[in-house]
């Protein structure tokens, strides 16, 4: 049955799926009265059908077997005689976006051949961007649907649930670097199955089974637990009592337990733990909260890193509400830093957390029915709470689930998903559209299938609908379509009541209102999503995980420093977002958001604490500030043991200055650090550019990576590299100190630099090429769609709208909002 409702939903996406005609032959560029000079006085000497072999065989005389490089070989792939005008259509603008790269870029025409002046290749870009921009308004209708992250907030803001959804769902392709592009978002028939398993764990999670215990205290005083004796007299760990308390020095085994603290079902809860420094010394001691099982598979959530403060007589309360399973527990990790390292540091105690109880209260969810029931529902007086077979509970006994039952119940299931089809496809619904959803549910339930089985098929088939999943899915944009790109664009979640009455009528594409939508949206906690997704993505903050720092090299490396890491580029971006600061801030700023972890790490003073992240103003002579000198970044773009200047050039390259590096040639092998010492990465790069197909590109490339070489894996400066085996040892280290960092090259415009601060400020000299890259991440993430050369016009639209604010971010949001491509179909 599921196999064939996952079958017909997909089909129903098919039929949605327009046919675009086939496109008439067209002019070839060569012959073009605007465009054909150019090509034929700088190009067609080595690019027309006559030239290609003798071009070739050039190549290999000079190269040996060496191809040539990406981007030569997208040129060398056609001859200019075939190449058409310039247009829209996809494999057309694809092209002539990669002719216009190599040349603004000076790859082309190759050295040692005259060269046009910077006039002549600016006139006749804008000639080719004219015509690439012309047809904008024929883009054919972009098929975007939500992506698992936005069909889990979306269903839980519909339902009224927060079971988790999005780990049923299989990962969303990434377009542009985002996963919430059309592009990348297909559809299948194991799709369509996943979305019917997601859809039916949602429907069950409406309904709650068994009526809950009244809210109770359960209290762990810890040191009264057996585990905990026994730790400290096996002294596992090195784990003490001191009083009352249980002194715990490491993240490690053994963990606190509170088992008397655990709930025993499932539900909403208080939580409070009282913990105390022991020993601190000048530290500020912190400990991390993690909320699940105890032992076994599951994930852990983090609640937060907490500074340890108080006595053990007068315990700091830390206090947090959550939802828990039965038999959950609180993980109490201590974060100590600088780490105690007994043969070095004896003449201080050993600092520890001290755990003195914990408790919960709850379930604090006592509705019942549950206000996710009511919600879709409703409270006809025809519905029942009936008990059913038992069911087993650890903690209770007798105890009997409850199903849902209806004296009248062909009404309630045409009242119930008549009601629920407009909030789910999120604008007005007739008859008509709602009725194969009421005719399913009634169908079944004439099958013999209970009120309840005949309702969820009818509500698991509105969660697997086109109307439902798409956010793009009209010929013609309307307000309703519009408070969806908004939602879906701040809040990662379906539009609001306020949004949809806007919606109803026709004023949300009124500049003043949506203006005004805008900021209320971006103050609303909801847009926290925005930010978390965003980063997440376009500074690579969800890879943060991906390698871990070899300790032997980075010994000073801890969970503490990677949630500071964190900590820091969201608080940044934030903090950036909330007062409109310009978006050059994220190549270079004079102030940094950090705690004390963090600036401990970069060697700035004064910062205490580490649960709250402060606006510090740096020092004239520090190296910090925008996000290339983020450790999170700097972590994100290394392999954890050492870093390439490669990977970092290019992530720059994509992700502040907007001008993505092709991929590499075929048969030339990557550039691997020599973590023994006996090399220099400079000395590698240098023979890497010895390869001519590899040279044109990495002038582009290098230049960004050589400067942030001041950075190590981890995010710290250095002057020298690590090493494992060659160099000059370190007392009470493993590692050795090996050659000396070089940050001095050339830009690809010849203009030299020496260090990371210097390469920022040559950066900066160009503020609308930065501008640009970040509007046109915005667009990419706002709209949904690829940002291509053919949308050059409204990217440089966003930035025009910003210049008078300094390239404000807010402005920025606000700019890509009132955009043409955001109201596109």
């Amino acid at each position: 049955m599921r196999s064939t409702l996952a079958l017909l939903c997909l089909f129903s996406f098919l039929i949605m799926i327009p046919v675009c005609a086939a496109t008439a032959d067209v002019e070839r560029a060569l012959g073009h009265s605007e465009i054909g000079p150019f090509l034929r006085r700088h190009c067609a000497s080595c690019h027309s059908r006559a030239a290609s072999s003798a071009v070739e065989s050039q190549r290999r005389d000079k190269t040996g077997n060496a191809g040539p490089s990406s981007n030569e070989a997208a040129v060398d792939a056609f001859t200019l005689d075939s190449l058409a005008v310039p247009s829209a259509a996809g494999a057309v603008r694809e092209t002539w976006a990669r002719v216009l790269e190599v040349i603004e870029h000076g790859e082309m025409p190759p050295p040692r051949r005259p060269r046009p002046s910077p006039a002549a290749i600016d006139r006749w870009r804008r000639l080719v961007l004219d015509h690439l921009t012309r047809p904008l308004h024929s883009r054919p209708l972009a098929l975007r649907r939500l992506n698992r992250v936005e069909y889990e907030n979306t269903v839980h803001d519909l339902l009224g649930i927060d079971t988790p959804l999005a780990d049923l769902l299989p990962e969303d392709g990434s377009v542009q670097g985002f996963d919430n592009v059309a592009d990348g978002l297909g559809i299948s028939s194991i799709l369509m199955e996943r979305y019917l398993e997601a859809a039916d764990v949602a429907f069950e999670s409406v309904i709650r089974r068994v009526k809950p215990l009244p809210p109770a205290t359960r209290r762990s005083v810890v040191m009264q637990a057996k585990e905990n004796i026994d730790s400290v007299k096996q002294k596992k760990g090195g784990t003490i009592q001191v009083g009352e308390s249980f002194v715990k020095f490491t993240p490690g085994w053994p963990p606190v337990r509170i088992d008397a603290a655990h709930p025993i079902e499932d539900g909403v809860y208080r939580c409070r733990i009282a913990v105390w420094p022991h020993e601190p010394s000048q530290r500020t001691l912190a400990v991390a909260i993690y909320v699940g099982p105890l032992f076994g598979p599951g994930k852990r959530r983090l609640m937060g890193v907490y500074d340890v403060t108080g006595t053990p007589d007068q315990p700091r309360i830390i206090e947090f509400t959550t939802r828990m399973r039965e038999g959950h527990t609180m993980h109490i990790v201590p974060q100590i830093y600088p780490v105690h390292i007994t043969y070095r540091d004896k003449h201080e105690p050993r600092p520890g957390i001290g755990v003195v109880w914990a408790e919960t209260h709850g379930p604090l969810d006592q509705a019942w029915p549950a206000e996710s029931q009511r919600k879709l529902f409703g409270d006809a007086d025809s519905l029942q709470m009936i008990e059913d077979a038992p069911i087993y509970i650890r903690h209770r006994r007798g105890v009997r689930r409850h199903v849902v039952e209806s004296t009248a119940p062909r009404r309630d299931l045409e009242r119930i998903i008549r009601g629920f089809v407009p909030r789910a496809f999120r604008r007005p619904v007739d008859r008509e559209l709602a009725q194969p959803y009421v005719d399913l549910a009634l169908q079944r339930l004439e099958a013999g299938r209970t009120f309840e089985q005949a309702l969820r098929a009818g509500v698991t088939a509105v969660l697997c609908s086109p109307q439902f999943l798409l956010v793009n899915r009209e010929p013609q944009v309307d307000d309703y379509t519009v408070a969806s790109r908004l939602s879906y664009f701040l809040w990662s979640t379906m539009p609001d009541e306020q949004l949809l009455q806007l919606a109803s009528t026709g004023e949300l594409r009124d500049p003043r209102v949506q203006h005004q939508q805008v900021e209320r949206m971006l103050k609303d906690p909801r847009s926290e999503q925005f930010v978390s997704h965003f980063i997440g993505q376009w500074l690579k903050q969800r890879e943060i995980s991906f390698t871990t720092p070899d300790n032997k090299l980075y010994p000073e490396f801890d969970d503490l420093l990677q949630a500071a890491m964190l900590g820091e580029t969201r608080h940044f971006f934030e903090h950036v977002l909330e007062n409109d600061l310009s978006a050059l801030n994220f190549v270079d700023s004079d102030f940094a958001l950090l705690n004390e972890r963090l600036a401990s790490h970069y060697g700035i003073p004064g910062v205490k604490g580490h649960e709250h992240f402060r606006v510090v103003q740096l020092p004239e002579e520090s190296i910090r500030g925008g996000v290339m000198a983020q450790a999170s970044v700097l972590k994100v773009t290394a392999n954890g043991t050492s870093t390439s200047p490669i990977l970092r050039g290019v992530w720059v390259l994509d992700n502040l200055l907007g001008e993505p590096a092709p991929p590499p040639p075929p048969g030339v092998p990557a550039v691997e650090p020599d973590i023994r010492g006996a090399t220099t990465i400079r000395e590698q790069l240098d023979k890497h550019r010895a390869i001519e197909s590899c040279a044109r590109c990495h002038r582009r490339i290098d230049p960004a990576g050589i400067a942030m070489e001041s950075f190590d894996p981890i995010g710290g400066e250095r002057s020298r590299y690590r090493s494992l085996g060659e160099g000059e040892k370190v007392r009470n280290v493993r590692y050795r100190l090996g050659p000396d960092v070089e940050t001095d090259g050339v830009t690809e415009n010849d203009r030299a630099f020496s260090g990371f601060r210097q390469y920022q400020a040559l950066l900066l000299e160009d503020p609308e090429r930065i501008a640009r890259a970040v509007a046109r991440k915005l667009l990419v993430y706002g709209t949904g769609r690829p940002v291509t050369i053919a949308e050059q016009d409204a990217v440089q639209a966003v930035v025009d709208a910003s210049r008078d604010n300094n390239y404000g971010l807010r402005t920025m949001i606000h700019a890509v909002v009132a955009s043409d491509l955001f109201t596109q179909p």
